[in-house]
């Protein structure tokens, strides 16, 4: 049973007038008897009846009519479907974001790109950022917002989505809560809580180095892989730590919260992408983010 088949049969069937359903399908009437023809032999049975009066459907057609004109508007869409798909307006995408992504930055990006492809459904879920890059090489996600800087990957595509400052923060009632701002030779000596290496190599090196360029050789009594917890333990007395202002800022606790004066590097959100991922769907998201605004 063939498409085109099922298209002409309803055309007759609303005109009941095969010259005229001919000239709105664009064909001659022997064709379009042909695929009349042809239809009913598939069926095995005959959907119009023609005589002197003209041409009506019999009980085979009326009743073959409704379901056809279900069937081919789902073809329809089915048609449509496939072919936004092809172009990326369709699909699913799965993502994956460290928490301080899930504040403001992911919901954000999703919003605007449901905005132009309603269509388009998100799988999301928070994941720490060196379990990203394994999750986005063993084809597990799609997009990954994860903390850099990373280890060259070259089997992934990244680019930084968003920067910040970095901060200081200190239990409430530290020698230091209060103050606007300061320098982090002040932090000398103090027992420092950091986010733990091996969920994010290349922050919490890029964290030590900017302490070890500033003479201070942290004394870690804690780490912690996500910056809630980390806060948390500032909040408990445990130490001092730096983090990125929008995980300060964005969480309640007592920490008391400093800028740094000295000249140190922000810190970095990227998006990152299988570059063997060939989803178009996947891509048009990643390019509808990395575009400026």
């Amino acid at each position: 049973m063939e498409f085109r088949h099922i298209r002409s049969f309803l055309s007759v069937a609303e005109t009941l007038n095969f010259g005229k359903s001919s000239r709105q399908l664009n064909l001659s009437q022997p064709a379009l008897s042909l695929q009349i023809k042809a239809l009913e032999e598939d069926i095995g049975v005959p959907l119009f009846k023609r005589n002197r009066q003209g041409t009506a459907l019999t009980a085979a057609g009326v009743a073959f009519r409704h379901d056809a004109e279900i069937a081919l508007d789902r073809l329809e869409l089915a048609k449509r479907k496939a072919q936004w798909a092809s172009d990326g307006r369709l699909g699913r995408i799965r993502l994956g974001f460290i928490s301080t992504a899930g504040y403001e930055l992911v919901p954000q990006m999703i919003r605007k790109f449901r905005k132009r492809f309603p269509d388009v459904e998100f799988a999301i879920k928070r994941v720490l950022t060196e379990q990203q890059l394994q999750m986005l090489e063993e084809d597990q996600l799609d997009i990954g917002f994860l903390r850099l800087p990373v280890e060259r990957v070259d089997s992934l595509e990244i680019t930084t989505v968003l920067r910040e400052k970095l901060v200081a923060v200190v239990p409430a009632g530290h020698r230091l809560a209060g103050k606007d701002a300061i320098r982090l030779r002040e932090l000398q000596g103090e027992p420092f809580v950091l986010y733990a290496r091996e969920h994010a190599p290349g922050f919490h090196d890029m964290l030590t180095g900017i302490l070890s360029r500033a003479g201070i050789v942290p004394k870690v009594v804690q780490s912690a892989g996500e910056m809630s917890t980390l806060i948390s333990l500032v909040d408990a007395g445990v130490g001092v730590s730096l983090v990125p202002n929008s995980a300060a800022r964005r969480l309640v606790s007592r920490v008391s919260i400093s800028t740094i004066d000295d000249k140190i590097p922000e810190s970095e959100i990227g998006m990152a992408i299988a570059r063997t991922n060939k989803t178009p769907v996947v891509w048009q998201f990643y390019e509808s983010v990395r575009a400026p605004a």
